[in-house]
């Protein structure tokens, strides 16, 4: 199969065209979920010919789709080198995970006293989806559903410019958490995490909800260190 900077063709599913999304969004889209998922590798070159065969575009759309990428620190661009996906900096990650740390712990408590039935019910639909995803190992399926799961509790909310802010930083530790997702019982774990941030929303106990929400995502940093002690060359230091 024809390889596109590095990774299967087959690794990035071709988006629905509509009649809003542009050529640059679509390269855009594609090319930021490949650095996401891990299908394109820190420090892998962005060919710039080979992903205009792939979609069909002008290399003036890809230019304008990798100069966002590396507004959001997704890639670098260098003389001489051209483009590659950006490696991960250590401190940074950290520094992302505390502040969603500090976010989603309110966001939670907020959920414990202020969630709609409504609302509650899509989080209890997210979980029964986790679980079937658990129970038949797909784990890419479930991954979505976990970042789902994080993401309605403010938009139950209504909570738009929290998520303005923690949606760019789910963007980049999303890269982190793709690579511990797959460890032994990892995907357990997290989702017996998720059912005990549930029950205490359904118990509409605010307290218990930020324990929760801190042990889970505490569990996640640590598991973070874990892995830079066996992988010390996987982030920039």
């Amino acid at each position: 199969m024809h390889s596109i900077g590095g990774f299967s063709a087959g690794a990035v599913a071709p988006r629905v065209r509509s009649g809003r999304e542009s050529k640059v969004d679509r390269v855009y889209r594609a090319l930021k979920q490949a650095i996401v998922s891990g299908g394109l590798a820190p420090e892998t070159p962005i060919d710039k010919n080979e992903w205009c065969a792939r979609f069909e575009v002008s290399r003036l759309s890809i230019t304008s789709a990798i100069n966002h990428l590396a507004f959001e620190g997704l890639v670098v661009i260098e003389p001489q080198r051209g483009s590659y996906v950006a490696r991960m900096h250590l401190a940074d990650v950290k520094q992302w995970m505390l502040m969603r740390r500090a976010l989603e712990m309110e966001v939670v408590a907020s959920c414990a006293t202020s969630l709609s039935e409504e609302g509650l019910a899509k989080l209890a639909q997210n979980l029964a989806y986790q679980r079937a995803g658990l129970a038949s190992g797909d784990l890419q399926g479930f991954h979505e559903l976990d970042t789902r799961f994080h993401r309605q509790m403010a938009e139950s909310l209504g909570l738009a410019r929290i998520s303005e802010v923690l949606d760019p930083i789910r963007t980049h530790l999303e890269r982190v958490r793709r690579t511990l997702l797959p460890e032994p019982g990892r995907m357990q774990e997290t989702f017996a995490e998720h059912e005990a941030i549930y029950q205490a929303i359904a118990a509409h106990d605010g307290n218990r909800a930020r324990r929760e929400m801190a042990s889970h995502l505490d569990r996640v940093a640590a598991e973070l260190q874990a892995f830079v002690t066996r992988h010390p060359d996987f982030f920039e230091p």
